[in-house]
């Protein structure tokens, strides 16, 4: 069963379409990086409000992947585009648990 990351990303006025782009380019790294299954990116254009759900085969490959991510400055990136700045981030992600077959 998969582990379910759910990520929230609320862009600053203006800036969805610079979002969009910087998502565009980096997510195919992330969809080739090593357990991860799938990532589904959802927009909701009222709000302008990116929604990431991200699928890995376990935790543990989730964290080695967010480590990456971290130490290759993506924070840095994203920082100027989303509503709180660095605050934003650090409170975007939400690792959930288990995928259930319910």
């Amino acid at each position: 069963m998969s582990f379910v990351v759910v990520a929230k990303f609320p862009c600053k006025p203006g800036q969805v379409d610079a979002m969009g782009e910087l998502f565009e380019a980096a997510l195919s790294d992330t969809r080739g990086f090593a357990c991860c299954e799938r990532i589904d990116v959802v927009l909701n254009e009222p709000s302008g409000t990116y929604l990431l759900v991200e699928y890995w085969d376990q935790e543990s490959s989730y964290d080695t992947y967010l480590q990456w991510r971290t130490d290759t400055g993506i924070a840095e990136v994203l920082a100027p585009l989303i509503e709180g700045g660095g605050d934003g981030i650090l409170g975007s992600v939400n690792s959930f648990g288990i995928m259930q077959d319910i």
